[in-house]
């Protein structure tokens, strides 16, 4: 039998669409049940810095719900295997009142704006005595898959990482990230996300209209624009005044984006095409207010000559790295004006070109920030992988909205945490002889830190002080890495 042709359309999700979700609480909330058992704290509460943090972030919400947020958090913390929001509530303690919890994830994604700028007043609180001149901030879209017909805001988007069993397209939510890359004195440059957008495509933004009354529909390059204007003033209302650098993959070097970005006064980083349409810069007295050169300028002509390479060693990703360079001015029409285009040399022999739109950059500066954007990849990881980002199975759009930028969130909070700690109180790696133990520990030991620490205060305070001997601690720390 021959084969059928792959279409290059995308494909369309094959349920079909009920008005109506056979899960419907309003039948259930209109019988009182008296002896309904409500939850007013965790059941392991939050200790130290994070319940600072929580607290901080609970002064913007309602106070009526407000102090469902450290119960959630404290659930997040301990919540194991598939991480969905029930898993949270089971793990927080989360009695008969479970629908409410439900609810302030809703409000959560409703208020995502107020939260985010209290989660970059953190940051900024942190970072403020090794801020510098400059702040280096990343952006990067990540799918999530979802499965069912009464997923709010899904629809079909490329699927960026397909396994060997994953198609080209996968059916669920698209995230547009931004993250502020900051640098560790110990561990590099980490990924703190600040704040997440939904995008929806055209095609299913009727379907929100419907129900919500209004719903325009935004592209990525807009809803990065929006991400970047929010985090502007905010960051200035803050009293930060350091320069603002963007960097970015190639799906963003477009000029709608770039132009809007640098109205911000925003330097951005990115990579270029390698067919880019570049000219060389306009001799100086020409006729007119020329922009652009006369002459065409060929990427692949200037990676193909021997002639005028440098070389330069810079931090990479961890390591200290010497590669061969080529830089010069060319003026694009991405942004009507000059760029810094630098072409990297790798060392098997292939070659990748980048620019900066500020033409005064170092070619250091402008490497070591296109290596640091592979800091909001691994969080993509880690969010997903450690958090379970996207598994929370909620079908409302503000519940999606407020999980995902909680597991953003609470990420970030856990490195601002653990920030100041030595390793030796992170990791210890000292029973697995087969684990190198000079590595940086993972986002996934210092989670555990922070909640085998509120799994040991509360089993502690409880017992008497006869029975708190070395021995004794040394037991329930082996039990209690066992549980967390």
């Amino acid at each position: 039998m021959a084969k059928r042709k792959r279409s290059s359309k995308r494909p369309q999700p094959q349920h079909k669409k009920q008005d109506k979700s056979q899960h419907d609480k309003r039948k259930r909330l209109q019988l009182r049940n008296p002896d309904r058992k409500k939850t007013t704290s965790a059941k392991v509460p939050l200790t130290g810095a994070m319940q600072t943090m929580v607290l901080v972030l609970q002064s913007v919400m309602d106070r009526r719900i407000a102090f469902r947020l450290a119960i959630i958090v404290a659930g997040m913390l301990l919540a194991d295997d598939r991480r969905t929001a029930s898993a949270w509530f089971v793990a927080g303690g989360v009695q008969d009142d479970w629908d409410r919890f439900y609810d302030c994830l809703r409000s959560v994604g409703r208020i995502s704006a107020n939260l985010a700028t209290v989660v970059l007043g953190l940051v900024v609180q942190k970072l403020a005595p090794t801020l510098g001149e400059r702040i280096l901030l990343g952006m990067d879209d990540s799918p999530t898959s979802r499965y069912g017909r009464h997923v709010e805001g899904a629809g079909v988007h490329h699927n960026p990482t397909p396994g060997p069993a994953d198609g080209e397209w996968l059916y669920g939510h698209n995230w547009v990230c931004l993250a502020w890359l900051a640098t560790h004195p110990l561990w590099g440059v980490i990924a703190l996300p600040l704040r997440s957008l939904m995008y929806i495509r055209k095609v299913d933004v009727p379907k929100l209209t419907a129900k919500y009354g209004s719903w325009d529909f935004r592209t990525k390059h807009q809803l990065g624009v929006f991400l970047l204007s929010w985090f502007m003033q905010t960051i200035r209302a803050y009293g930060v005044q350091a320069k603002v650098w963007l960097v970015v993959d190639g799906a963003y070097a477009a000029r709608p984006f770039l132009l809007a970005v640098l109205a911000m006064e925003i330097v951005v980083v990115s990579r270029l095409r390698k067919d880019a349409c570049l000219y060389d810069l306009p001799s100086q007295g020409s006729h007119g207010n020329r922009i652009y050169g006369k002459n065409r300028v060929s990427l692949a002509k200037r990676a193909g000559s021997r002639q005028g390479w440098s070389t330069i060693t810079y931090h990479c990703r961890g390591v200290e790295v010497t590669r061969q360079y080529k830089t010069f001015l060319a003026t694009s029409r991405l942004i009507s004006g000059q760029i810094r285009v630098v072409i990297v040399r790798f060392e098997d022999g292939s070659w990748a070109p980048y620019f900066c739109t500020e033409t005064s950059a170092e070619v250091r500066d402008i490497l070591e920030a296109v290596a640091a954007r592979w800091a909001i990849e691994e969080h993509f990881h880690d969010v997903k992988e450690v958090w379970g980002a996207g598994q929370q199975q909620v079908r409302n759009v503000w519940s999606n909205v407020g999980c995902w930028n909680l597991n953003g969130w609470v990420y970030t909070l856990v490195e601002l945490c653990c920030w100041d700690q030595d390793k030796s109180e992170l990791t210890d790696r000292s029973d697995r002889s087969w684990d190198n133990p000079e590595r940086r520990p993972s986002h996934a030991d210092r989670r555990r830190t922070i909640a085998r620490e509120m799994l040991r205060k509360p089993i502690l305070a409880a017992l008497p002080r006869t029975l708190n001997n070395p021995y004794f601690r040394t037991l329930l720390d082996h039990v209690i890495a066992l549980a967390a």
